[in-house]
């Protein structure tokens, strides 16, 4: 259990010091934070948004999706078979595009916030005293230790120590890169869906399986989009049934169909004036921007 402290009243950063506990990563997050603070700082971090972004939209054109390539010399018939259910649910052929992603990837491109990649609480701040572990100093209002990454509402963050454990070593030398690109793709669709609609995630999901680049995220999101029952968060989860037992059963088709109501509306917008404001709070589990939306 956390202390009710804030790191940022020197006071009581005094008392719990004086009381022999220890902070390793105290400096470390002040130090962080105050560089967020610096203007020539947030200028570097901008352009690194833009490059990032552009290879964002590098792997959405041109990444050849993980469902499309042979596991060996030939796709086998489960592969195949499931890539044709794909196409026929979503809409969807060999040599088409994440629409619903590069749509989502344009939108975020207009935040203009230099922190929109960064983590709001980096660090965790664990007390020790004696050795002996006594908790968080501080909670870190943004928990993501059993996700890949989490959408706040005006940041996007990852957690790169789940992306990292195995299998991902198992696979191509790029895996990882495709690992990353794959929650972000994941992340930023979050932000243009409906997150209270039941078919969201769903949707997400079916995309991801459809055009991901990583063989193992794709075929996890290919289970969760044919079973969302699979992740407690969905609405079609088995113990949200409970006290409805007349709610409508899940359906991949109508989870196609939201995708295309998705793409279609994101079509119709001009992306010539700042987004509507964004929800607070995580939905889930870069960039100055205007050069993404300049090249759709």
């Amino acid at each position: 259990m956390a202390y009710e402290y804030d790191y940022r009243e020197p006071e009581a950063l005094s008392d719990i010091l004086s009381q022999g506990f220890s902070i390793p990563n105290i400096e470390a997050r002040d130090h962080l934070l105050k560089l967020q603070q610096d203007p020539d700082y947030l200028k570097q971090i901008q352009m690194g948004d833009i490059e990032f972004e552009m290879d964002m939209m590098n792997d959405m054109l041109y990444g050849k999706p993980s469902i499309e390539k042979p596991n060996g010399d030939v796709m086998n018939q489960n592969q195949l078979d499931r890539l044709n259910e794909l196409d026929s649910i979503l809409g969807t052929q060999t040599g088409d595009v994440d629409e619903l992603g590069i749509a989502a990837l344009r939108d975020w491109s207009m935040n203009t916030d230099p922190l929109k990649y960064t983590d709001p609480s980096p660090y965790s701040l664990d007390m020790y005293k004696d050795g002996e572990y006594f908790g968080e100093y501080l909670d870190r209002p943004h928990h993501m230790e059993d996700y890949f990454g989490a959408h706040y509402g005006d940041k996007i963050d990852l957690n790169m120590k789940n992306i990292m454990s195995p299998p991902y070593q198992r696979y191509d030398p790029h895996e990882l890169g495709n690992r990353i690109s794959d929650v972000y793709r994941h992340e930023l669709k979050h932000g243009i869906v409906n997150n209270e609609e039941a078919y969201s995630h769903p949707a997400i999901y079916g995309t991801n399986a459809r055009f991901g680049l990583s063989r193992n995220l794709s075929q996890g999101s290919s289970q969760s989009f044919r079973d969302p029952g699979t992740y407690p968060q969905n609405p079609f989860h088995p113990s949200q049934y409970e006290g409805r037992p007349h709610r409508e059963a899940y359906s991949e088709d109508r989870a196609g169909d939201y995708v295309r109501e998705n793409i279609a509306a994101q079509n119709k917008r001009t992306f010539r004036r700042e987004p509507t404001p964004r929800p607070e709070g995580r939905t889930h589990h870069f960039s100055t921007g205007g050069l993404v939306s300049l090249m759709i």
